[in-house]
C-alpha cells in the first residue's frame, strides 16, 4: 500500500509563521491604539463626574447661603464671636459683632499660604476667593436639622420645641443651637438673633426637648422662636458655620494627582473650625488652573432709583485685597462696593451668583495641543473675569481643558424670594 509522505517544506513554514506574526502584530497595534484611546475616554469621563460632584456641592452650599443668619440684634449691646484666624480668610470676617454678610469674595489673589494639620496650601495667584456663611454649611447632621418653639399660655415653666415625626429630622439633647424671632423693627420684618441681654456673649445653648431657660423662651402670645443646630458638640465661635472655596496647591505632594498640569490646583472646600477658627479644607476638584466669580445685581428700579424691581441691572467681580472692583456698568459701581459690604443690602439686591472653573480634563496627551488660551468667564464677562494664558507655560498645551460654568440664584436671600 503506497503512502503519501509529502509534508510542509521549511519555505511554506517560514512564510505561514511570518504571515501569522504580522497579522498577530497588527492585531496587537490595533488593540494597544483602542486601549489607550479608552483609557484617555475614562479618564476624561472621571474627570467630567468629579467636576459635576464638585459643582454640585458648591452649587448646594451657594444656595443655602444665608440661611438662618440673623438680620438684627436684640439690643445695642452686640453679641461678640469669632471667625477665621488665617490670611486671607480672616479678610472676609464679619466678626467681633458686626451682623453677619451670607457671602464674601476676593477677587484675583496674590499668592498666599493656608495652613492646616501641618500642610500648607498656596492658593493659586490670580484665582478668586469665596466665602459662604449660612446654618446648613457644617459638615455634620446638626447644622441640616432646625425646629420651633411657640409661646404657649396654658404650659408654665419651660416651653417646649417642636418634635417632627420622622426622628432622623429632629435636633437631639446637647445639640448645640442658635434662636431666631422673627420680629418688626422700625416697620421692617426681620430675624432678630436671641441672646441672654445680661451676657450677650452667651449667644447659643444646649437643645433640650424638656425646654429652654427664660433668656430663651418666648414670653409673649406672638412670638415664635425658630431653633437651627450648628454642631452637636463643643463650644461656637459663631453663631452660623461658614465654608470657604479657593484654588491652591498643597506642600505635601502626595495630595495632588501626579498627573495634573502645572500651574494647577484643587479646589478645595474649607470649613471654618469654630474652636480656634482654623480651616479644614476638603478637596472637591482636582487639576483645577483658575476660578472666576461674576456677581449679578438688582441695585435701581429701572428708573434710576435706589430700589429693586426684581432685574439684574448691574454684573460685578468680586473686590480686590486694594479694595477695588469693576462693575458693569460702571454708573452703579458705588451701589455695589455698599451692597457687598453691608448684609442688609446685598441680602436684598444680590440675585445671582456665577462660578467659572478651567479645569484639566483627561491626562496628558502629548498628540495634541490646545487653545493658547480661555475666557474663564462668559460672553461679554471678559472685563469682569480672566483670560488664562496658556502659552506662558508650553506643556500645559499638552492637555485638554474645560471651562465649567455654575449659575446660581441663592434662594435664601430675600432677592430671590
Amino acid at each position: 500500500m503506497l503512502r503519501c509522505k509529502k509534508g510542509f517544506t521549511l519555505v511554506e513554514i517560514i512564510v505561514v509563521t511570518l504571515l501569522f506574526i504580522l497579522v498577530i502584530m497588527a492585531a496587537s497595534s490595533s488593540f494597544n491604539v483602542l486601549l489607550t484611546q479608552m483609557a484617555k475616554l475614562t479618564k476624561s469621563e472621571e474627570s467630567n463626574i468629579e467636576g459635576v460632584v464638585g459643582l454640585e456641592m458648591l452649587r448646594h452650599d451657594l444656595q443655602q447661603a444665608g440661611f438662618g443668619l440673623p438680620d438684627a440684634y436684640m439690643t445695642a449691646v452686640a453679641p461678640t464671636y469669632t471667625e477665621a484666624t488665617a490670611v486671607p480668610a480672616n479678610r472676609f470676617n464679619d466678626a467681633p459683632s458686626n451682623l453677619p454678610r451670607a457671602l464674601a469674595a476676593g477677587d484675583n489673589l496674590a499668592t498666599v499660604s493656608v495652613a492646616d494639620a501641618g500642610v500648607t496650601y498656596n492658593i493659586l495667584a490670580g484665582t478668586d476667593y469665596l466665602a459662604l456663611k449660612g446654618v446648613p454649611l457644617g459638615m455634620n447632621e446638626t447644622s441640616q436639622r432646625w425646629t420651633y418653639m411657640p409661646f404657649d399660655s396654658g404650659v408654665t415653666g419651660l416651653k417646649k420645641p417642636r418634635i417632627w415625626p420622622t426622628a432622623s429630622l429632629n435636633l437631639v439633647n446637647g445639640d448645640r443651637v442658635i434662636m431666631i424671632k422673627k420680629s418688626v423693627v422700625s416697620g421692617k420684618a426681620v430675624n432678630q438673633m436671641i441672646y441672654d441681654v445680661a451676657t450677650p456673649n452667651i449667644y447659643w445653648v444646649n437643645f433640650n426637648t424638656a425646654g429652654f431657660v427664660d433668656a430663651f423662651s418666648p414670653i409673649a402670645p406672638d412670638e415664635v422662636f425658630y431653633i437651627y443646630g450648628i454642631r452637636p458638640s463643643g463650644d461656637l465661635g459663631m453663631p452660623f458655620n461658614r465654608a470657604d472655596y479657593f484654588v491652591a496647591t498643597p506642600s505635601a505632594t502626595d495630595r495632588i494627582p501626579s498627573y495634573c498640569a502645572p500651574n494647577t490646583g484643587i479646589l478645595y472646600k474649607a470649613t471654618v473650625n469654630h474652636a480656634d477658627g482654623a480651616l479644614l479644607p476638603i478637596p472637591m476638584l482636582d487639576c483645577v488652573a483658575d476660578m472666576q466669580l461674576v456677581f449679578g445685581w438688582d441695585l435701581t428700579d429701572g428708573m434710576g432709583n435706589a430700589g429693586q424691581d426684581g432685574v439684574i441691572d448691574t454684573w460685578s467681580s468680586p473686590v480686590s485685597a486694594g479694595g477695588a472692583l469693576t462693575a458693569t456698568p460702571s454708573v452703579n459701581l458705588t451701589l455695589v462696593q455698599d451692597a457687598l459690604g453691608n448684609p442688609e443690602k446685598l441680602r436684598n439686591s444680590l440675585k445671582t451668583v456665577k462660578v467659572y472653573l478651567l479645569a484639566q480634563v483627561g491626562r496628558r496627551d502629548p498628540n495634541y495641543q490646545s487653545p493658547a488660551s480661555y475666557v474663564v468667564g462668559g460672553a461679554g464677562e471678559s472685563s469682569l473675569t480672566h483670560t488664562y494664558d496658556l502659552t506662558a507655560t508650553s506643556a500645559m498645551r499638552n492637555f485638554h481643558w474645560k471651562v465649567y460654568q455654575l449659575v446660581v440664584r441663592p434662594k435664601n436671600l430675600m432677592s430671590n424670594q
